[in-house]
């Protein structure tokens, strides 16, 4: 029960909340606030900056990944033989070099585990420890649309006016706006081309579109960089190619950046595809290109969990670390090694969908499944089918109580929280320029809860308060 106090600070924060611009629609089209979380979440320091330091480091494995194009067609071909939508990216492909520069803008999601579910002799790498007896664990490294930077920097900012208030306790500097917003400014800087804008690659009906509109006008004020917005049958119907270049609306666009294209709904037409296309022909910086875009495959990360492909692409002491935060990942019909002796990953699974998540090739959330689902699913899966689904090992995250406000309604509940780190790399023909850390997002949601789109209504955003004692 809530006292009167406690109702008064709640519905203030909802409208302080309103006021910074944290804000969705709803499929109804009504306008709301996005989910947020009064409960900063806490970690220890050691897990915090170990994560920072990572960044960098996983950047640069994307850069090396996206150009290794025999790496990706060897893995990703023959699962694009049976996925039409993996296939069509595929077929996106030009055979002329367009680009020879590259601005990833990723988003590094893990979990903080309990360390003793890793103990088991199941575990085939070693956990990163930390003095509180947990683990971090990597959820996935988003290539394309890693969205919530403006989103996050406000609502850090409104925790930080609360803590003032002596209503929170203090939070951890926050501003991936700003980092983000500067690396697309030097890159439309860098194409050389005085009054090229950035074309913002945008869904139909966007619900998140707060998050988008925040970065660009923060674009325009910081830098007068004016943007562009299209879905991807827009730019086929209003792009052209002069002299190289992609030109919108009779303006020259230096950068592209995906808010849309990772998921099949984005080409509802050939138009939104030959969009795309036209995009891959041109001289625009593509954030990300589409080499990164496929770099970010379920396939991919999976095949990175072995140390035999991770050691072509980083140093030792790199894949160690790396190697260290893996959750186990298998494809269907792979072999395994379990307490029951050699089995198939897909007969494993049977007999334990709750330890397991099993994902198919997309992005954007809402896609995985889970438990009774999978064995709903697993029957109907042809077994040339198999290769096109990962299976990852589900991470028992620690639990811990929040209080959470989805639309006007605040309860406390016991929940997991999803720590994301924005990294921005900005590479020359494969040489890296500019590499670093640009802030964190946390998502949490009710421990009961699979999925964590904020947007789709499944999480809150947070921020992370003064560290847990070491």
């Amino acid at each position: 029960m809530q006292t009167q106090e406690q109702k008064e600070f709640i519905q203030n924060a909802i409208e302080q909340v309103k006021l910074h611009g944290i804000l969705k629609y709803l499929p109804d089209g009504k306008l709301t606030h996005a989910p947020f979380s009064l409960s900063p979440y806490t970690m220890t320091e050691s897990v915090f900056e170990e994560m920072a330091e990572l960044t960098a480091p996983f950047s640069e494995l994307m850069i090396r990944v996206s150009r290794s194009p025999d790496f990706l067609a060897h893995h990703l071909e023959p699962i694009a033989a049976i996925d039409t939508f993996l296939k069509m990216l595929l077929d996106c492909r030009s055979r002329e070099v367009t680009q020879n520069r590259q601005l990833l803008v990723q988003r590094n999601d893990f979990f903080i585990a309990n360390e003793k579910h890793y103990t088991d002799k199941q575990n085939s790498h070693p956990a990163e420890k930390t003095p509180e007896g947990a683990v971090m664990r990597q959820v996935e490294l988003n290539t394309v649309s890693a969205s919530f930077p403006f989103l996050i920097t406000r609502l850090n900012q409104l925790h930080k006016n609360l803590f003032e208030q002596n209503k929170l306790p203090e939070v951890i500097q926050n501003n991936p706006l700003d980092a983000v917003v500067d690396a697309f400014a030097h890159a439309v800087q860098n194409y050389g081309i005085s009054d090229s804008v950035m074309l913002v690659v945008v869904q139909p009906d966007e619900k998140n579109i707060f998050d988008q509109l925040g970065l660009e006008q923060h674009m325009w004020v910081k830098y007068k960089i004016a943007t562009v917005r299209k879905t991807l049958t827009e730019i086929h119907t209003d792009g052209k190619l002069r002299q190289g270049h992609l030109v919108v609306d009779d303006k020259t666009v230096a950068v592209t950046y995906y808010r849309a294209g990772y998921t099949p709904d984005d080409f509802p037409a050939q138009e939104a595809f030959k969009g795309r296309q036209l995009i891959e022909a041109s001289s625009t910086i593509q954030v990300p290109d589409l080499a990164m875009q496929l770099s970010g495959m379920k396939k991919i990360q999976q095949v990175l969990t072995k140390q035999e492909y991770l050691s072509d692409f980083v140093s030792e002491e790199i894949s160690g670390r790396f190697l260290q935060t893996f959750a186990k990942m298998h494809t269907l019909d792979e072999i395994i090694n379990t307490p029951e002796g050699d089995v198939s990953a897909a007969e494993w699974l049977s007999k334990h969908p709750d330890d397991y998540v099993l994902k198919p090739q997309r992005e954007g959330g809402g896609n995985n499944y889970f438990g009774s689902d999978i064995l709903k699913l697993l029957p109907v899966i042809k077994k040339e089918e198999q290769k096109a689904y990962i299976l990852m090992e589900k991470i028992q995250a620690v639990p811990h109580y929040s209080l959470q406000v989805v639309n006007g309604q605040a309860e406390t509940l016991n929940c997991v929280s999803e720590i994301g780190r924005f990294g921005i790399c900005f590479a020359e023909n494969g040489e890296v320029k500019n590499n670093r850390d640009a802030g964190y997002l946390v998502r949490t949601k009710a421990i009961n809860v699979n999925e964590g789109g904020v947007c789709a209504g499944f999480a809150c955003l947070n921020t992370i308060a003064g560290f847990d004692s070491e």
